[in-house]
């Protein structure tokens, strides 16, 4: 167990709900977090006294559904008697009549159903006492074709974001979700033979006592997640194992680093959707910088909008002479799109891979180093 877990105390949750998938999906969400114990109560438990203690509680979670519970004056009295522990309430999408009746619980937070993991994580861990919002950001480095070198950048970028501040040392996670090779692993000599076949079956094991198991450490101030497991692409439950991992490992990071495939996966666009930022990593050839522009412009779509989305040019070699692409030319195809150079540094990298080092332990000033650095400046 390891020291984080220790200090951070447990906080006690009671779910109130008739509606077992929600139940259900709010059980298994908070289970996965070992700072939460949680119990689940039907509804009429608010009408059976001596049934439970609210006070033994920090936190109430209650399910109106369809919003009819709001006509029982039970509930409102329970309110009045409890008004002190913080309470967060759930339901479908209700008309203006019962959302009068809503606002009179006078609680601190409503979500609707359907319910979405990462939302109600967020939710609970802002009104849980003693935890406090979350500040943890995602990022996404996604490859536009392969071989770019993503993978690369991702890593440098965990080692840049991991750099401690005069006031703290931030927790950064990379995550590697090419489950059909496990790049990273090899890349950064760290590779991981942790079966994960029984887990995929049942993902609901996974909480952070299992990530900090299967997690390796990088001199680099980061952890890594990385596996080669092709298994995962093909189970029916790996989406949901994926997700979940990633959802537990972001949960008390201050950075995730994902390292996405150019492939899609049953996971990718759903990830993509909900990261704060995303590199786009290509090459300076003609067929890759239009895969590229046709994934930040279908992303863009998908998430509603282009903020904190960037184009990255990697490999880049300026030419005097010759037939190739120049850098104007790809600054008229991006238009307005945010695009950086990564200059090509065959020497520096090459030996970093084959060492199984990061490229800043190889050369700290090469110009992959620098140019890594800007990008954490605008992610950070």
């Amino acid at each position: 167990m390891t020291a984080h877990m220790n200090i951070a105390a447990s906080t006690k949750i009671l779910v109130l709900s008739d509606d077992a998938a929600a139940a259900s999906f709010m059980l298994d969400t908070f289970g996965s977090l070992s700072r939460y114990d949680v119990r689940h109560l039907a509804l009429k438990a608010l009408a059976e006294k001596g049934r439970f203690d609210p006070a033994q509680f920090d936190l109430i979670v209650l399910d109106v559904d369809n919003g009819t519970l709001l006509q029982q004056p039970e509930l409102f009295t329970f309110r009045t008697s409890y008004r002190d522990i913080p309470l967060v309430v759930v339901s479908e999408d209700l008309p203006d009549d019962m959302l009068r009746l809503l606002f009179r619980l006078n609680g601190n937070d409503w979500l609707k159903k359907p319910l979405e993991r990462r939302a109600l994580i967020d939710m609970i861990s802002t009104h849980a006492p003693g935890t406090g919002a979350s500040d943890s950001r995602v990022h996404a480095v996604v490859s536009a074709v392969g071989g770019a070198g993503a993978s690369v950048i991702a890593s440098s970028l965990a080692h840049v974001l991991a750099q401690p501040t005069k006031n703290s040392t931030p927790r950064i996670d990379l995550f590697d979700t090419d489950f059909c090779s496990g790049a990273l692993g090899y890349y950064l000599n760290l590779v991981n033979d942790y079966d994960l076949k029984p887990v995929i079956a049942n993902p609901s094991r996974v909480d952070l006592e299992f990530i900090d198991l299967v997690r390796k450490r990088h001199s680099g101030g980061f952890s890594l997640l990385s596996f080669k497991q092709p298994s995962v692409l093909l189970a029916p439950k790996g989406r949901e194992l994926v997700l979940r991992m990633l959802d537990v490992a972001a949960f008390e990071s201050d950075h995730t680093i994902i390292d996405v495939p150019y492939y899609d996966t049953p996971w990718k666009y759903e990830v993509l959707t909900s990261v704060n930022s995303i590199c786009i990593v290509t090459e300076m050839t003609v067929p890759a910088l239009s895969q590229a522009k046709d994934l930040f412009a279908n992303l863009a779509r998908l998430r509603g909008s282009s903020d904190q989305m960037f184009i990255v040019i990697n490999k880049y070699r300026a030419k005097l002479f010759g037939l190739g692409l120049r850098r104007q030319q790809t600054e008229k195809i991006f238009k307005d799109i945010p695009t950086h150079f990564i200059a090509d540094d065959w020497e520096t990298l090459s030996e970093a891979v084959n060492r199984g080092v990061l490229p800043f332990q190889v050369n700290s000033r090469a110009r992959f180093c620098g140019a890594v650095g800007k990008l954490g400046a605008l992610v950070r």
